[in-house]
Formats: C-alpha cells, sequence, structure tokens
C-alpha cells in the first residue's frame, strides 16, 4: 500500500489583497500625516536646529523668527478661511497687503492715523465683497477672480503712487509699534498670537464658522440645508481681506515705510504655512491654530537656511517642495477616505 505524504498547501494572497493592503497602509500613514505629522515634524525641526545651527538657540534670534512671522502669520491666518471653505486660495492678498501699508502711512501722514486706518478698512472689505461676490454669487473660478483682483489692485496702486516709498515720522505711532516690545517679546509677535486665537475661536465657536467648515465639507448639502452659501463664501474672502489689512499694516510698521512691492510672494508663502500646518487644499479640514504651527514650522526653516548661508533660490525651491509634499499627501488621505 502505497503512503502518500501531503504537504501543507500554502495559500499565496492574491496580487489584488497585496496591493490593497499596501494602499491601506499607504493611506494610513498619510492620514496620520495630515492630521498629526505637523507636530512631530516641527518639533524634530527645532531639536535639530538648536543642536547644530549655530545661533538658532539665542533669545534674540528666535524672538527675531517670530516677530517677522508675524506679518505672513496674519495674512495666513485670515486666509485660511477661504482655503478651509473650499476655494482654493486668495491670490489678492498680495496687492491687498501693499495697499493696506501704503494707504496706512501715506493717508496718516495727510490725514492722521484714525482716517487711514479707516480707509484701509473700507478697501479691505472692498476687496472681501468684490471676491466673494464673484466667486460665492457668480459661481466663478476663486483663482481667476483673485488673480484678476491682484492685478487690479496693484495696477491701481502703482498708477495712483507711481512707484512711490512713502516714509513715516521717526517719531510717530506706526514706527513705536514696529519696534515696542512687551517685555522680551515684540509687539507684533502678541499682535500675530492674538489674532490667530481670535479667528481660531470665530473659526470653532460661531455659526459663521461653522458654515464656512460645512460649506468646504459638502456644498451641495449645505446649500440644500438652507444656508446662504453666497454670504458665507463674501464673508470667508472678507476675513482674508481682514488678515490682509492687518499684516499689511504689521509689515508697514517695521520699517516704517511702504511701497507697491512691498508684498511680492505673500500669496505662495501664505499658502504654504497653511498646508503645511495640515489645513486640507480642497477644503473642509483644517484650523487657524494649524496656520500658526505652519508658520512657525516655514519661518524656523527659513531661520536655518539663512544661517547656513543658503540663498534665496534655495529657499523659494524648499518652499516649493513644502507645498508639493503637504498637497500630496493631503491627497491621499482624501483618496483614502473616499474609497
Amino acid at each position: 500500500m502505497t503512503e502518500h505524504t501531503h504537504k501543507p498547501a500554502i495559500h499565496l494572497p492574491p496580487v489584488a489583497e497585496i496591493e490593497q493592503e499596501v494602499e491601506e497602509k499607504a493611506f494610513k500613514f498619510s492620514e496620520w500625516m495630515a492630521h498629526q505629522g505637523i507636530f512631530v515634524v516641527t518639533a524634530l525641526l527645532v531639536i535639530f536646529a538648536m543642536l547644530f545651527v549655530d545661533g538658532f538657540a539665542s533669545l534674540p534670534n528666535i524672538t527675531d523668527v517670530f516677530n517677522r512671522a508675524a506679518p505672513i502669520g496674519i495674512v495666513a491666518a485670515g486666509m485660511t478661511f477661504v482655503v478651509i471653505s473650499g476655494n482654493y486660495l486668495d491670490l489678492s492678498v498680495v496687492a491687498q497687503v501693499a495697499t493696506a501699508g501704503v494707504v496706512l502711512i501715506a493717508v496718516s501722514n495727510v490725514f492722521g492715523l484714525p482716517v487711514a486706518i479707516l480707509v484701509a478698512v473700507a478697501i479691505a472689505l472692498l476687496y472681501g465683497l468684490v471676491n466673494g461676490i464673484a466667486v460665492g454669487v457668480f459661481k466663478a473660478n476663486a483663482v481667476i477672480v483673485t488673480l484678476s483682483t491682484t492685478f487690479i489692485g496693484l495696477g491701481l496702486l502703482r498708477w495712483l503712487t507711481g512707484g512711490s516709498i512713502y516714509f513715516g515720522p521717526n517719531d510717530g505711532l506706526i514706527r513705536a509699534f514696529g519696534t515696542a516690545r512687551l517685555g522680551p517679546l515684540p509687539l507684533a509677535m502678541v499682535l500675530f498670537v492674538v489674532v490667530t486665537l481670535l479667528l481660531s475661536l470665530v473659526l470653532t465657536r460661531t455659526t459663521f464658522g461653522f458654515m464656512v467648515r460645512s460649506y468646504g465639507s459638502n456644498r451641495e448639502a449645505t446649500r440644500l440645508a438652507g444656508v446662504n452659501t453666497g454670504k458665507v463664501v463674501i464673508g470667508a474672502f472678507t476675513m482674508s481681506a481682514l488678515g490682509a489689512m492687518l499684516g499689511g499694516f504689521v509689515l508697514a510698521a517695521f520699517s516704517n515705510t511702504a511701497v507697491s512691492a512691498m508684498s511680492t510672494g505673500y500669496d505662495f508663502r501664505s499658502l504654504a504655512a497653511i498646508i503645511v500646518g495640515g489645513t486640507s487644499v480642497f477644503g473642509g479640514r483644517g484650523s487657524v491654530l494649524r496656520t500658526l504651527l505652519g508658520v512657525v514650522f516655514v519661518s524656523v526653516l527659513t531661520n536655518i537656511m539663512v544661517l547656513s548661508g543658503l540663498g534665496f533660490g534655495v529657499q523659494q525651491m524648499a518652499i516649493g517642495l513644502l507645498i508639493v509634499l503637504a498637497v500630496s499627501v493631503d491627497a491621499l488621505a482624501r483618496k483614502g477616505i473616499a474609497s
């Protein structure tokens, strides 16, 4: 009688199951990076800089990093509302920041500071209304609209000023604000933190903030719920415009000067801080506090490159790579959720 030796069958998983497992792991990692990665990466970056970058850990340098981050941080905090609403970004902050700075100094030199602030607020509200109505009511593409208002705003500013540089008085309030400190902390840095906290409360503790997040998550469901979505978008762009106005004020106060070219690059630098902080460029997910963390990360990274003697071109490439990486991680996380 012949004995048959039975070897245990080896079951190899189908290729589809292996691919699915790989996709699930990639999704879990990308989702974790999108939600929590910025905290770990920022902490590691700061520790690395303190240990290996000469001059970084000194108190003057650290306060200078946060002080210089104040204008871009305030602009990014306001633009966060536009990004969370699902309208990608507000390119017109470039024109808004420059306009606010020029108006603050030029108008205050002639009519006084209160009048200059009122004029700047009126211009900011106008920007918010124009962008918001075009995008929220007429359903125009936000990138095209805000790119157009950037060209219109900067063109008008350069036409009216002739490209002139405006200087504030050396003993004026604007210069005093730019150099003032609360103890060891620059006043601009304190304003940045306060504005960020206030805007965070607006986004998380008000009906308007809830509608902005809801609209960014599901526009159709928000509309069917009876929400006036046009007003939501107008409100989001108005918050962005007010943030750009305050950012322009702070930027002008630093040097006590203002010119139409002072805000070049503020659109993409703001967007970099927002999406690096974990706010989804596709809308619906994110927070102003995450934008604050993104500003810290980008500012620390820039400071490291400056202290290391790397040129502006390298800094631009690094910020560009950050944006690509953050958007890619966000897209992978959304793909996993959708599937």
